[in-house]
């Protein structure tokens, strides 16, 4: 197996949803039973799942815990600019903000330098780091970390967020469902989440278009619960049953 390669094909995977051998072979110059021998071994992994003439991203929750944050970060990439956009209109002049860990709220952060005197309170690690390099004010919340997707979570995150207040929240989850529900397989980063949503005066929820529809194992809370949707595209709650169907 090519872990280069490998690691080319998720990549592209994580842009595209789905591939076919003959464009991995043209695209990264290997002979098309190279290609498939490293599908088998991602589909071995739990990571992609084969299909005729290619393979498609397997979105199980098990799977998709697997992708490390610094791929996952080219999931919706352009779809992921123009919701931190947006999103930083939001944002006034010496706000308090606090983040998620999510790729989504990670992508927010270059254009949350350009305002004056705001305060960021984040469980993301990766985004500790992007802060700081900013000279933005920055709180951590401390917790355990998640290494896959670099979240701090557990006690000492949630319990840090309930003795903080915020002018606004930004996160992020794997999907909303056609009932309203915001959904995601991981039960730890919602705890973290609800903190700060209950702790911010208002809180935006930053879903790409794809995420309309879908439902995964936990529920965070309900679309009434927050302040808004941003989206890439113009967001409707009717988009959700249209996602649906």
């Amino acid at each position: 197996m090519n872990k280069e390669r490998e690691k080319l094909i998720l990549q592209k995977l994580l842009k595209t949803k789905s591939v076919t051998v003959k464009e991995l072979a043209r695209e990264l110059y290997a002979s098309e039973p190279s290609i498939r021998r490293d599908l088998k071994g991602l589909e071995e992994q739990g990571l992609v799942r084969r299909v005729h003439g290619g393979a498609v991203l397997e979105e199980r929750s098990d799977s998709l815990m697997k992708i490390p944050f610094a791929m996952r970060e080219l999931e919706n990439y352009d779809a992921k600019l123009i919701m931190a956009k947006k999103a930083a209109e939001l944002v006034r002049d010496g706000d308090t903000v606090m983040l998620d860990a999510s790729s989504s709220a990670y992508a927010l952060i270059p254009f949350l330098a350009k305002k004056s005197g705001i305060t960021v309170i984040t469980s993301g690690v990766k985004a500790l780091m992007l802060l700081t390099e900013y000279g933005i004010n920055t709180y951590s919340t401390g917790g355990h970390v998640i290494g896959s997707c670099l979240s701090l979570v557990e006690s000492d995150a949630y319990n840090m967020l309930l003795s903080y207040n915020a002018d606004i929240a930004f996160f992020s989850c794997r999907g909303l469902s056609s009932d309203g529900m915001l959904t995601d397989f991981s039960i730890e980063e919602n705890i973290v989440r609800q903190a700060m949503i209950k702790r911010s005066k208002k809180a935006y929820l930053l879903c790409a278009s794809d995420k309309l529809g879908k439902a995964y194992m936990h529920n965070l809370c309900h679309l009434d619960s927050i302040d808004g949707v941003i989206s890439e595209v113009d967001f409707q709650k009717d988009l959700l049953s249209n996602k649906n169907t």
